[in-house]
């Protein structure tokens, strides 16, 4: 497995619209684009492997841009939500080591249900946000990271107790 983290499944169209609420002008394609774009800037930083999920006619494909980021359009008698749904119920004892990024509460259900973690999509929004701007490879206390574990970091009176705790004489 990769370092830092196992795959991230993405439902494609629901990330999508939460990336971009009033596309205006922009077409679908073009939006499919700069989505995979930060997506593929998350998966070379956080080095994990990433796979997209779109509802459409087709098949697996790689991205436009010559990197390994997977990109499933499900065909047209199976929506992304039940790609993602019988995906996650394949994988057995590995389903722990996959994060399903939708904001679909069905979705989340099963996948929680079957052992798999979840974010919401406008949570994930904002790790792709601090991966495309501020968040560098060698920063140790990534979003992404925090959320593995807490909400929050702990705070000086925290440490100071668990240091105490830990640096004690022993007899």
């Amino acid at each position: 497995m990769t370092r830092g983290h196992g795959e991230i499944v993405v439902d494609g169209y629901n990330l999508l619209y939460k990336l971009y609420p009033s596309p205006a002008s922009a077409s679908l394609d073009v939006l499919r684009q700069e989505t995979e774009k930060q997506l593929l800037r998350f998966q070379q930083e956080k080095q994990c492997p990433v796979t997209i999920v779109y509802d459409g006619k087709g098949g697996p494909r790689e991205s436009a841009f010559g990197a390994p980021l997977h990109i499933v359009f499900t065909s047209a008698s199976k929506s992304a939500d039940l790609w993602i749904i019988d995906y996650v119920k394949s994988l057995n004892t590995k389903v722990k080591m996959v994060t399903i990024v939708s904001s679909d509460d069905e979705i989340r259900r099963y996948a929680t249900a079957f052992g798999a973690r979840c974010i919401k999509s406008e949570e994930f929004v904002l790790q792709l946000q601090t991966t495309a701007g501020t968040d560098t490879p060698g920063n140790r206390h990534s979003s992404f990271k925090e959320k593995k574990f807490n909400e929050k970091l702990l705070s000086d009176r925290e440490v100071d107790r668990w240091m105490k705790l830990f640096t004690r004489d022993r007899p």
